[in-house]
C-alpha cells in the first residue's frame, strides 16, 4: 500500500515513528512536514506544496498528524475518496476548542474517517468527531543501553515544566532523593529541583532511563479524569529499560500490570513511599524492567497500532 502522512519529519516524533513501522510492514510511504513547508515557504505556498506532493505520489491511505499549516480545503481535497485516519496525541485539549490550533485540529479530524485519540475519546465524540480510543505507544528502535553514570540518578523525571502539580511532587521527591529533571521549561522551579537545563533524545534519552534506578511518570494536570490517559513516554521510557513508576488511572492500570511490568503510586505520599520500598530492593526493579520492556515491545509499539490505523479498528487491550 502507499501511504502518504502529514506531519513532523523529526525522526524522534510520533509521525516518524509511525512510518517507520509502516514501511516493515511492507508498505510504500511518504512523509511530509507542513509545518516545516509553512515556515520555508509560507502558508500560501504550502497548501499548493501539500497538494502537489499528494497527486505525484497517489496515495492509498493517508496518515494526518495535526496538519496545523494546511488549510481544512487542502486536507479535503488530498484525502477525497482516499481511506485516512487521523491520530491526535493531546486529547486533553478537548474542552479548548476556542483556541485557534485546538478549533483547527477539530475541524481537521471531522473531515478524517476516524479521529483516533489517546484519550478523552467520549468527549471527543461530544464535540461532533468520530473518535476511538488507541493509546500512544513506543518505538521499535527504541532499546536498553549500557549503563552510564553521566545521565543516572536514583529518580528520574522526563518532561516539560508546563505544570505546577509536577512540580509540586517532584519537589517533594527531590527532598529526600537524588532527583534529576530532563526537559525545557523548569526555570520556575530550578532553585528548588536538580534540572539539568535540557531535554533528552535518542541515545541520551535510553541512557537516562536505563541508567537510572526509577523513572517516576506524572500525568499532567489537564489530563485529570481521562482514565484511559497516558503519554507515549510511558511506553517509550519502559522500552529503554526504565523501571517505571507511574500515576496510577484505571485505563493504564488496565494495560499494564503492577509490579509485573511497572509500578504504581496514587498520590504524593503513596509516591515516596513506592520510590522508598523499590530503591531498596533492585532485584524486583530488575525483574519488572525487563518484564515490562518485553510486554510492551509485543503489545505497545507502533508495529502493533498500524493495524489499527489502516484498517479503521477500535484497541483491543492484550490484558
Amino acid at each position: 500500500m502507499r501511504i502518504l502522512l502529514i506531519g513532523s519529519d523529526n525522526a524522534w516524533r510520533m509521525e516518524a515513528a509511525v512510518e517507520r513501522a509502516l514501511k516493515r510492514a511492507g508498505h510504500i510511504t511518504k512523509l511530509i512536514d507542513d509545518r516545516r513547508a509553512k515556515r520555508l515557504m509560507g502558508r500560501g505556498l504550502t497548501q499548493l506544496w501539500a497538494k502537489s506532493h499528494a497527486r505525484r505520489f497517489r496515495p492509498d491511505f493517508v496518515f494526518l498528524s495535526k496538519c496545523l499549516a494546511l488549510d481544512p480545503e487542502t486536507v479535503s481535497e488530498i484525502i477525497r475518496d482516499t481511506p485516512n485516519a487521523m491520530w491526535y496525541h493531546d486529547p486533553q485539549w478537548y474542552r479548548d476548542l476556542e483556541r485557534p490550533d485546538i478549533a483547527h485540529i477539530a475541524a481537521i479530524g471531522r473531515l478524517a474517517r476516524t479521529f483516533f485519540v489517546t484519550g478523552f475519546d467520549t468527549e471527543w465524540r461530544a464535540n461532533g468527531l468520530t473518535a476511538l480510543f488507541l493509546p500512544a505507544a513506543g518505538d521499535s528502535g527504541i532499546k536498553p543501553v549500557r549503563h552510564d553514570a553521566t545521565f543516572g540518578s536514583d529518580v528520574a523525571f522526563i518532561g516539560t515544566g508546563y505544570d505546577a502539580d509536577r512540580a509540586k511532587i517532584l519537589i517533594r521527591v527531590s527532598t529526600g532523593y537524588n532527583l534529576r529533571v530532563w526537559g525545557q521549561g523548569w526555570e520556575k522551579w530550578k532553585s528548588s529541583l536538580n534540572w539539568t537545563g535540557r531535554s533528552v533524545e535518542k541515545e541520551q534519552f535510553a541512557a537516562v532511563c536505563s541508567s537510572s534506578k526509577i523513572v517516576l511518570g506524572i500525568n499532567p494536570a489537564r489530563a485529570a479524569g481521562g482514565t484511559s490517559y497516558t503519554s507515549d513516554r510511558t511506553w517509550m521510557a519502559i522500552l529503554a529499560g526504565a523501571f517505571y513508576l507511574a500515576e496510577f488511572t484505571p485505563g493504564v492500570a488496565s494495560m499494564l500490570r503492577d509490579g509485573e511490568h511497572c509500578a504504581f503510586y496514587s498520590d504524593a505520599n503513596s509516591c515516596l513511599n513506592q520510590i522508598a520500598s523499590y530503591l531498596g530492593d533492585a532485584t524486583r526493579r530488575n525483574e519488572i524492567k525487563a518484564n515490562g520492556e518485553s510486554f510492551v515491545r509485543a503489545h505497545h509499539t507502533y508495529d502493533q497500532r498500524v493495524a489499527n490505523l489502516l484498517e479503521n479498528r477500535a484497541f483491543r487491550n492484550p490484558l
